[in-house]
Parts: structure tokens; sequence; C-alpha cells
């Protein structure tokens, strides 16, 4: 991992490479560090939303076990730093080619023309995500080994572009597969009404799951090997 500078740029190319390879070889997690669970694929026990977009949406949806695949396989489109009050913040234009998510759901509400009230498996994947991502983080100094490392204060994603979604729902109509298949044709011919559902899910798995492993990450290894200037 080559350190890079943090000095304030709107196009900081050492960065982009870092935070490529870090996904890359970290993605089964740090030599040592027990605590940290894998970037790729990573997991969220839990989630649960509410999406209201009239007339097409209104749904109340909990996941259970949601397993995201791809994250390794991201490119840096663009990175920023900004350097302020001894904070730094960086951001980050991410690319990915495809994204994969499973997991088991209870969905009640409607969408499109479908009043549902059901509990099954969800497969869904995700074409051409585009995101940006937002460090903040603080440089502090640890007394007891002397070396400075830093603390991340804040992450941020913030979904962009998405080009396509395919999602299949399993037991929509109590096993009734005949209609369960007419209804997955349905959301996938009508996927951005879908995708109004899916972009919550992604930005809080994202944002629960890199604040997590990138804290720890920061935590663990002391600052000079990711970042200049610093002991």
């Amino acid at each position: 991992v080559k350190p890079c500078s943090l000095e304030t740029s709107t196009n900081n190319l050492c960065l982009g490479e870092l935070i490529e390879n870090m996904f890359q070889r970290w993605q089964n997690g740090v030599p040592g560090l027990s605590t940290l669970g894998p970037l790729d694929p990573f997991r969220v026990s839990k989630l649960r939303i509410a999406q209201r977009v009239p007339p097409n949406l209104d749904v109340q949806v909990a996941l259970r076990n949601l397993t995201t695949y791809g994250l390794s396989q991201a490119k840096i489109l663009n990175s920023t730093s900004l350097s302020k009050n001894g904070y730094y913040t960086t951001g980050f234009h991410v690319h990915l080619k495809k994204i994969s998510l499973n997991c088991n759901y209870k969905l009640r509400g409607h969408v499109l023309v479908l009043n549902l009230n059901s509990a099954g498996k969800m497969v869904a994947e995700i074409e051409n995500l585009e995101f940006f991502l937002i460090f903040k983080m603080k440089p502090v100094k640890s007394e007891e080994v002397g070396l400075t490392f830093m603390n991340v204060t804040a992450i941020k994603t913030d979904v962009s572009r998405v080009d396509n979604v395919r999602i299949n729902l399993t037991n929509l109509f109590g096993g009734n597969k005949e209609l369960e298949n007419s209804a997955n044709e349905l959301f996938n011919e009508n996927w951005r009404v879908l995708y109004d559902v899916l972009r919550p899910v992604l930005t809080q798995t994202f944002d629960t799951v890199l604040e997590d492993r990138f804290y720890k990450i920061f935590n663990y290894v002391p600052a000079r090997y990711f970042f200049q200037g610093f002991d």
C-alpha cells in the first residue's frame, strides 16, 4: 500500500488506488484483525425499510441475513481530499459493474398493481452501480504505542446511478408459482420502481458496513501506512 497525501485536491489519484487496493487485497479481512469481517461478500444481519412513492409504491420491508457480493471489483472514477481544522475529508466516486444481493425478506404493502403480504427469499442483481463515498477522519496520537491512527468520525454514501436491476422474490403468493413468476416479470419490466425500494437498502448497507470495516482498519493499522506526514 502506497501512502498518499491528504492535502486539498480535486483529483487525488493516489487515494483512488489506495481504496481499490484495500477492497481487493483485504476482501477477506485484514491479517491479524480478527474482529473485522470480510468486505466481499459483506453481510448485514437485518434492515428495515418503509418506502412510499405514490401511486406505485407503499411498502414496509424487513430484510435479514443480507449478503452482498462484488465490492472487491470496485473502480474509483475520481477521488478528492480536503484538509480543514485538523480534520480530513476524502471523497470517492465508485463504480461497480455488477453486485449481487441475497437475503430473507418480509414485505407488506403494494408495489405497482399488486397488494403483497409475503415472506421468502430475495435475490437481486444490479448492473453499473455508481455511488459517492465520503470519509471524515481525524488523526489521533496513541500514547501507548507512540503512533498516530486515523479515527473515522463519519462515513456517508449516496447512490447516483443504476443501469438495471433484476430481482426474484419467492413465496409471493403462498407458493403459487404462476402468480409468482408473473409478479417477478412485472417487477423486472418496471425495475425503476424496485430501485426506489433498493436504493435505501444499498445506502444503509454501504453506510453500516463501510463505517464498521474502515473504522476498525484505521484503528488497527497506523496512519503512516496509508497517508503521508504521520508518525
